[in-house]
């Protein structure tokens, strides 16, 4: 028997069971809203899609926003939160096709023929706009990053308290949420005099598309990138044994090794989600050959939660006494049902023990 020291509230809609709601609820209001929309009054669908998304997929926003063939869309993110942003990825993989509709699971970038005219109302009804925005950039070709200075004169009327938030809704709007995250590295907001390398906000997309042609970087959006991790030292903490290991959120694993095991808070709280990891006896691992076998652990786990809909995995870690996999569920007891299964079925009985990264 594996050993499952995870639980749940029984009374609390697993997220599968919230997603399956929203796409059971939206085909029934989506001509209505579309023809709200058209009819330029959006503002009076505000408080009834908050209210029902507050409710039903709480801690991830929403935007309408244009579609295709003169569509709208309706976007939900997890604003940035990679652990957020995995639950709107598989809210848009359950979606069904809807006439007129187009669903993102991030904030899209603004087509070019509308991002020139795109402006952010600041204090004293200024309006610091994209074009006015300048941007010198540096190319890390190592980093595969773009390094920004930026600055527009209306911030010298205000407080620099907001200058980042004015700054990332605009570049959010010029290159997409997922644009912002995968080619802006070091950013910094000051006055500066432009020269060959400045360029507005609204140019920024061609610019990274031609350094990208250039440099050839094989770049891939943040759900798909797995980062590679060490720890330099072992510790006495559970998963402190750890010697290597990938995943797709590596502060998880960092914060649960420094913190005793849990992380300081849940970052899926009153989602219906929840993180755990398996933690499997390594001495069972044939000598030489521990990530591998531990890596095809994880791809049959990957496999037969994808069939449920009922989770993924998020990567793993070789340690010294024990192997790890780390996994997203979102079926409450039926996901733990489908890993402890699968875990029985590779024989791992009595060998491994599910783990939450919680309390």
């Amino acid at each position: 028997m594996v050993t499952d020291s995870v639980s749940q509230d029984e009374n609390t809609d697993t997220f599968k069971q919230r997603v399956t709601k929203f796409w059971q609820w939206y085909p029934t209001v989506a001509e209505r809203f579309f023809q709200t929309i058209e009819a330029g009054k959006c503002g009076d669908l505000v408080d009834e899609v908050a209210e029902f998304c507050e409710a039903t997929i709480p801690g991830l926003s929403w935007v309408f926003g244009p579609g295709e063939n003169g569509g709208h869309s309706f976007t939900l993110s997890g604003e940035g939160q990679i652990t957020k942003q995995l639950l709107a990825e598989y809210w848009l993989q359950r979606a069904p096709e809807i006439p007129k509709w187009n669903f993102h699971a991030s904030r899209q970038a603004t087509p070019a023929e509308f991002v020139k005219g795109f402006a952010i109302a600041v204090d004293e009804g200024k309006r610091v706009n994209v074009d006015g925005f300048q941007i010198r950039t540096h190319v890390d070709d190592e980093r595969q990053k773009i390094d920004i200075i930026a600055w527009h004169p209306v911030l010298e009327s205000v407080p620099k308290s907001q200058h980042f938030t004015i700054l990332f809704l605009l570049v959010d709007e010029v290159l997409g949420e997922f644009g912002t995250q995968m080619w802006l590295g070091e950013i910094k907001i000051e006055p500066f005099t432009p020269d060959a390398y400045t360029r507005s906000l609204s140019e920024l997309p061609e610019f990274i598309s031609g350094v990208n042609t250039y440099h050839q970087w094989e770049k891939l959006p943040p759900l798909d990138t797995y980062t590679v991790y060490q720890l330099k030292e072992t510790k006495s903490t559970p998963r402190g044994d750890t010697v290597v290991g990938s995943s797709l959120i590596p502060r998880l694993v960092s914060e649960c090794i420094d913190n005793n095991g849990k992380l300081s808070e849940n970052p899926l709280a009153n989602t219906g989600a929840e993180l755990i990891y398996i933690a499997i006896d390594s001495s069972i691992f044939p000598e030489g050959q521990q990530s591998d076998v531990r890596a095809n652990i994880e791809d049959i786990l990957t496999d037969s939660l994808a069939k449920e809909l009922s989770g993924q995995t998020l990567g793993g870690a070789f340690g010294l006494h024990e192997s790890y996999v780390d996994l997203l569920l979102v079926d409450g007891k039926e996901s733990r049902r489908i890993v402890s299964e699968t875990l029985t079925l590779l024989q791992l009985d009595n060998r491994a023990r599910i783990e939450s990264f919680v309390d």
